[in-house]
């Protein structure tokens, strides 16, 4: 069998690409051209921090995977999924602890897939543009808003729903 942390980075990596919020995140490329590589970074990352740090609490790694998507993907997760994640990878760190690989390995089979389809994209609220200085303006404030836009994830009644936050308007 394979060794305990092995296992665990199989089960961080399984519970990652199950993440309807970071897969619809890589999907739609919130992370730029990189985002694959942001993910599978992200998996190693959550691996790593455990293997250094001891008695990880999952409000700990909820916070951490939280500024993770916010830094990386431009992206909130307001649908509760963070602390089911922080929960599942935490539990099979502590199983990977006693010894019981071949639970987490069975875990790893039932977890869910990531949810991509029957997600749908919802609009804010509109924004009004009080000065009428020209084209040019407009161009350069849509370049501005763009740069500070950050995306609001959120399920609702089965379907996943995107939010644009203008941050700083």
């Amino acid at each position: 069998m394979a060794a305990p942390m092995d296992i665990f980075r199989d089960s961080v990596k399984s519970v990652l690409d199950g993440w309807t919020v970071l897969q619809l995140a890589v999907q739609h490329g919130f992370g730029g051209v990189h985002s694959t590589a942001k993910a599978a970074w992200m998996g190693e990352a959550v691996s790593q921090w455990f293997q250094e740090n001891a008695d990880i609490d999952p409000s700990e790694l909820e916070d951490f995977l939280a500024e993770i998507l916010n830094n990386e993907f431009d992206t909130v997760a307001d649908d509760g999924s963070l602390s089911q994640v922080a929960q599942q990878i935490c539990g099979s760190y502590r199983l990977c602890l006693q010894g019981r690989q071949q639970e987490v390995l069975s875990r790893i089979q039932q977890l869910p897939k990531a949810q991509l389809s029957g997600c749908v994209a919802a609009t804010g609220p509109e924004q009004e543009d009080d000065d009428d200085d020209g084209e040019e303006d407009e161009k350069e404030d849509e370049k501005e808003e763009e740069k500070d836009e950050v995306r609001v994830v959120s399920i609702e009644f089965g379907k996943l729903m995107f939010f644009p936050l203008l941050i700083g308007h």
